[in-house]
């Protein structure tokens, strides 16, 4: 009988419990817009998270690095300079100190003409007084033979310039006599014979198809009644104009040929020309060849050949 009392008096509390319990309904708000609420279909839809990268790559491009030497193209024209002062002189002998080429007096000389070229000669043959019917100008050698004629009929030019050639083109000989004469005949037939005064050329420089001839009378370089092989002093300002024609022309190659009464003199002449023009040009005594030959007494002569043909 407890027991049913217990159980009909906790149900009854538990009826009063839900009798007081406050009804609760649901709110529904509407939207503030007056558009149409928009219906999802329960999937999430897709975010995108922007962020700012707040550590940053900073990267620059390698300088490119050139290997040079500024002085490269000038080390050449330096070396004399740098040798001069690498140098210890002894101020008491400071001459002795100094290289060749800053010690060397060689300068051009323009001054110098003591060297003929062609023509080598003009001759006049102005009116003798008569009316010319021919006229004849005639150039012989040291032997009295005719060497070059020039001849024509009336009037002769006034002047005639001659190239110091043969008619056979073989140029004069240094250091040999030449002698000339005029001949005229007027239209009566009478002659007339003009004698010129003999002449020497001692210095020629002539071009032939081998090179370009620099020719001396071996007798104005050369003590050749005594000391054959001794310079005369005379004698150096024609090698200081003949030097001037190898500064001219040292990039081509040449050679010193001397003639004389013997080879072996003549040889030893032209290795004291090789000594001197090396000395005096600072050149290499290897670049100059030299010979001597034995001629005879017409032809004996120093001749520098050029080799520009």
């Amino acid at each position: 009988m407890k027991s049913l009392a217990v159980i009909i008096m906790f149900s009854a509390l538990i009826f009063a419990q839900q009798a007081v319990k406050p009804e609760v309904t649901a709110e529904v708000k509407k939207p503030e817009s007056a558009g149409a609420v928009k219906k999802t279909s329960g999937r999430i839809d897709d975010v995108t998270v922007a962020v700012e990268d707040k550590l940053k790559m900073k990267s620059e491009k390698p300088l490119l690095e050139l290997k040079m030497n500024i002085n490269e193209a000038v080390l050449a024209t330096i070396n004399t300079e740098k040798k001069f002062l690498e140098k210890s002189p002894a101020l008491s002998e400071l001459k002795e100190a100094v290289p060749k080429m800053l010690a060397s007096r060689q300068v051009a000389s323009p001054y110098l003409v003591y060297f003929v070229k062609e023509p080598i000669a003009s001759f006049s043959l102005r009116d003798f007084g008569f009316k010319t019917a021919t006229w004849q100008l005639i150039v012989t050698d040291s032997k009295g033979k005719t060497f070059k004629k020039f001849e024509g009929k009336g009037k002769p030019p006034e002047v005639i310039e001659w190239s110091g050639r043969s008619t056979v083109n073989k140029v004069i000989k240094v250091g040999n006599a030449y002698s000339y004469l005029i001949n005229l005949v007027d239209q009566a037939g009478n002659p007339k014979t003009v004698i010129g005064s003999p002449f020497v050329v001692h210095q020629l420089v002539h071009q032939e198809s081998d090179g370009l001839y620099i020719s001396v009378s071996r007798k104005k370089i050369f003590d050749i009644e005594k000391e054959k092989t001794k310079l005369l002093e005379d004698g150096i300002p024609v090698l200081k104009e003949m030097s001037d024609y190898l500064k001219e022309n040292f990039n081509l190659a040449f050679s010193i040929e001397v003639h004389g009464e013997d080879a072996a003199t003549a040889g030893e002449q032209a290795r004291v020309l090789a000594q001197y023009f090396s000395e005096t040009l600072i050149l290499p005594e290897k670049k100059f060849k030299y010979s001597g030959f034995e001629d005879s007494i017409e032809n004996h002569a120093i001749d520098i050949v050029i080799k520009n043909r």
